[in-house]
């Protein structure tokens, strides 16, 4: 079983070159890195178009290229982004192109109902993650769409962006209401409980021992930290050896480190009392440095640095488990 964890759909907007222009600014950081645009300064559009990165930070993706992008797969977990103002303009997901054929209005109030749509284009393929924001038409409203998206729409777990819509994930009035009401469904919550490059994001709300209050309140809730928690992984491992229904997954995360980084947090886990088992592949795609079969094959291949740093190698099984059963044992009924 093989299983993109983490993955994104559509567009972030009703205009699709919004998305562009979103990808751009999360991975300018990226293409500085690469030496491809200035680091001192913003870059002009002259030099963006120079460079050859100008449209490639974050594609507008339909349900045929997210398949086409994963060969080898048999699952992709897709993701909603729930409604939400980023600096005076609402976002969230949008099927701008009417790829689904739901026609108008294309809105993001409509997020669930376009991954509800994607996971129905192909459900052998898809599985779908609905979102809610509580910060943006109240906490009952939310609480009312998250039953919505998963006992009409057929959703298999939320996503929540705390730190994008700039609520804390431990705000008992805003919050803890999302939980309950996932606890009561049986549901997964995933929470991106790690970093962030767009300048808007708050990172003192991304700190993953925020999650601490919730594995304390919720002990049946199946919380599972988005993108390992980084750049605070010892932090988000923690939390999994603490509250034995927490889990990660590495999206984001894979494509930062070095292999020999990658194998080196691996090994690292059972001595603190993480089992592999809690761990999920998943790769953060469309975005520039996600591509699913090259981090899919970084993450099967770490085994090739143990004879270099001197450790043992990780067993089989326990790689083949984070590459998909370990998600799809938790999202068995």
């Amino acid at each position: 079983m093989i299983i993109d964890g983490h993955s994104h759909i559509l567009s972030l907007a009703e205009d699709p070159e919004y998305t562009l222009e979103y990808g751009r600014e999360g991975s300018l950081c990226i293409f500085r890195s690469l030496g491809a645009l200035p680091s001192h300064r913003q870059p002009t559009e002259e030099e963006w178009e120079a460079s050859g990165y100008t449209r490639k930070g974050w594609p507008v993706i339909g349900p045929d290229e997210s398949i086409r992008d994963h060969p080898g797969f048999d699952k992709i977990v897709v993701l909603g982004v729930s409604p939400q103002y980023l600096e005076g303009r609402l976002i969230g997901t949008v099927d701008s192109n009417d790829v689904l054929g739901l026609g108008e209005p294309k809105h993001p109030d409509r997020c669930n109902d376009y991954v509800a749509a994607v996971v129905g284009s192909d459900p052998d393929r898809f599985i779908g993650f609905g979102s809610v924001n509580p910060a943006y038409r109240g906490v009952r409203e939310a609480v009312d769409e998250l039953e919505r998206s998963v006992v009409e729409l057929g959703m298999s777990g939320v996503k929540l962006y705390p730190m994008y819509q700039h609520w804390a994930p431990n705000d008992r009035e805003l919050a803890f209401p999302i939980y309950e009401k996932a606890q009561e469904l049986d549901i997964p919550v995933m929470i991106h409980q790690a970093g962030s490059t767009r300048i808007d994001a708050s990172l003192e709300l991304g700190r993953p021992a925020l999650l601490d209050d919730v594995g304390r309140e919720f002990r049946d809730l199946r919380v599972i930290i988005a993108h390992c928690g980084w750049p605070w992984v010892d932090e988000a491992l923690f939390l999994l050896t603490k509250h034995p229904n927490f889990y990660a997954e590495l999206s984001y995360l894979i494509a930062s480190v070095s292999r020999r980084d990658l194998f080196l947090m691996l090994s690292r886990c059972e001595p603190m009392f993480v089992p592999l088992e809690k761990l999920f592949f998943g790769t953060d795609y469309p975005g520039f440095l996600y591509d699913p079969v090259e981090l899919k094959g970084k993450l099967e291949s770490v085994n090739e640095e143990a004879t270099v740093v001197g450790l043992p190698r990780i067993r089989e099984e326990k790689l083949a488990g984070v590459m998909g059963e370990n998600l799809a044992r938790l999202l068995r009924p």
